[in-house]
């Protein structure tokens, strides 16, 4: 029986070790297909929900060629030196795989203003680095 217990013991910590590298793989995975294959596009923000321990998910909406997707991103509290809950409402730019556009990431560095308008399949790059704090006129 001591010899049962141990065995079981040991797959557990291997079945535990396998999902974890599944899970890191996948989103490395994910986000490189999104690096290799990218464009921008303009996002709206609809909601900032707060999370207890991993900060706030901020939930938009963007178009791609007519079609229109829902997504949500989680931000880790002053990951960007302000406080995401002033953004609602604010057009945003989010980067997209251009060969499946629900993989995306919102950029909250990048504000749009008003008067600037996406071209319907995106833009190939934009004017500024993903890092920096700026308003696009």
């Amino acid at each position: 029986m001591e010899f049962v217990k141990k065995y079981i013991k040991i797959i557990g910590v291997v079945v535990f070790v396998i999902i974890m590298l599944a899970v890191f793989l996948n989103g490395y995975l994910t986000n490189r297909k999104l690096e290799n294959d990218k464009m921008y596009t303009v996002a709206t923000v609809l909601r900032i929900s707060v999370n207890s321990s991993i900060g706030e998910s901020v939930h938009y909406i963007y178009s791609v060629n007519d079609s229109i997707f829902y997504a949500s991103d989680n931000f880790y509290v002053n990951e960007y030196g302000f406080t995401l809950q002033n953004i609602i409402k604010t057009r945003i730019v989010v980067k997209y795989q251009k060969s499946d556009p629900q993989n995306s990431k919102l950029l909250p560095n990048i504000r749009i203003g008003d008067k600037v308008k996406a071209p319907n399949g995106g833009w190939a790059s934009i004017p500024v680095q993903e890092d920096k704090r700026c308003v696009l006129e």
